[in-house]
């Protein structure tokens, strides 16, 4: 029993030498931003004027635009295709630009895309970026343009709409332009370090594929998700939210 009480007191004073350790370590990166600017020159808060600028985003986009399929004999259009409209786009998102001064930012940017279709695009793009007031919270905007390659998770097709369809579609099966409009708050929290929080649209060229044959003729069931063979083009539109720290 004694043995068990020093051990147990041994184990609550290291916990408690953790704790102290923990808390000395919190107070201390709460302060580096503050020393970096310190040394710099310049004090937590300043807007930056000018010099390189790093921007990390998460996003998250819904496709809003049906996506048209060809319609059957017996068919209407409320009966075809309805995936469009449930294509998720979730991405990793990377600007490495410039920024001129308190108001203008312009860079290339990297995304790695992952859409709930099981496929995804790595869009390389030019970026312009516009800070509308030289405040600590200001509204900004930016206005993409560029080209976004096609990259498979998995390269099976699926059913072509909701509920009992029998024919099969590959969504996004090609490589294309794309660009994105967006608008929010940029806050700024010590010397060249902000949060960015934007509302953005985004479009994304690409085509979907299918099965198709000149006499009409459909082959079984079972084998319509290995015989997909025509491309036609489609323009995909998101709406979402992104969010992230710029350095």
């Amino acid at each position: 029993m004694l043995s068990l009480h020093f051990t147990f007191h041994i184990q609550k004073s290291m916990d408690k030498q953790n704790y102290k350790w923990i808390i000395v370590g919190l107070l201390l990166i709460s302060i580096l931003p503050y020393s970096y600017s310190q040394r710099i020159g310049q004090r937590v808060g300043d807007i930056k004027e000018r010099g390189p600028l790093f921007i990390t985003s998460l996003s998250f986009s819904q496709g809003i635009a049906r996506i048209p399929y060809t319609v059957e004999e017996g068919e209407n259009a409320e009966s075809v295709d309805k995936l469009g409209k449930g294509i998720s786009n979730i991405a990793i998102n990377q600007f490495m630009g410039y920024q001129f001064n308190p108001f203008v930012a312009l860079g290339l940017g990297i995304n790695f895309e992952y859409w709930t279709v099981k496929n995804g695009f790595v869009p390389i793009y030019i970026d312009l970026r516009i800070n509308m007031m030289r405040t600590r919270i200001a509204p900004h905007m930016y206005v993409n343009l560029g080209y976004a390659n096609r990259w498979f998770f998995d390269s099976k097709p699926y059913k072509a709409a909701n509920g009992n369809a029998s024919d099969y579609i590959i969504h996004g099966a090609k490589s294309g332009l794309m660009g994105e409009l967006g608008l929010g708050m940029k806050f700024t929290f010590a010397y060249a370090s902000d949060l960015n929080v934007t509302i953005f649209s985004k479009f994304q060229e690409s085509t979907y594929r299918y099965y198709s044959s000149e006499d009409g003729s459909k082959p079984a069931q079972n084998v319509r998700p290995i015989l997909v063979n025509t491309d036609r083009p489609s323009m995909y539109i998101f709406i979402g939210i992104k969010a992230g720290i710029s350095f």
